[in-house]
């Protein structure tokens, strides 16, 4: 079963803009979108020849940050290529619909497991 993060980290424009950009890239896509609540997104797409069934959350953080996660039942053995597909899709055109969100993190580029950033203040103790 196929699952992929990504993080995008998002301006405060982008952040207003980001609904109105999901709701696009639904239609653009023939996806299936229901708003879950006022920050949380689900969409359902078919990909490829295959109509490989994908489903996409998407959490929108007040902290100015979105958390993408798709999953599907696509093997990751062999790198999980429709799924991967439609992540990269998603994320082309988030970022040109809003051009100052910056990906943070990926998992199919980054490793599956985030990177915590450490805290480096030398007065802290053990």
């Amino acid at each position: 079963m196929a699952r992929l993060e990504a993080d995008l980290a998002l301006t405060d424009a982008a952040s207003a803009d980001l609904p109105q950009a999901l709701e696009q890239i639904a239609a653009e896509i023939k996806a299936e979108l229901c708003w879950l609540d006022l920050r949380n997104v689900s969409l359902a797409l078919l990909a490829g020849a295959r109509k490989l069934r994908v489903e996409i959350l998407v959490e929108i953080n007040p902290a100015g940050t979105c958390c993408i996660l798709l999953r599907s039942a696509e093997g990751m053995g062999n790198g999980a290529p429709l799924t991967t597909a439609v992540l990269q899709q998603l994320v082309e055109q988030l970022q040109q619909l809003l051009p100052a969100a910056t990906l943070s993190y990926r998992s199919d580029q980054d490793g599956p497991i985030r990177k915590q950033k450490q805290n480096h203040r030398s007065d802290q103790q053990c």
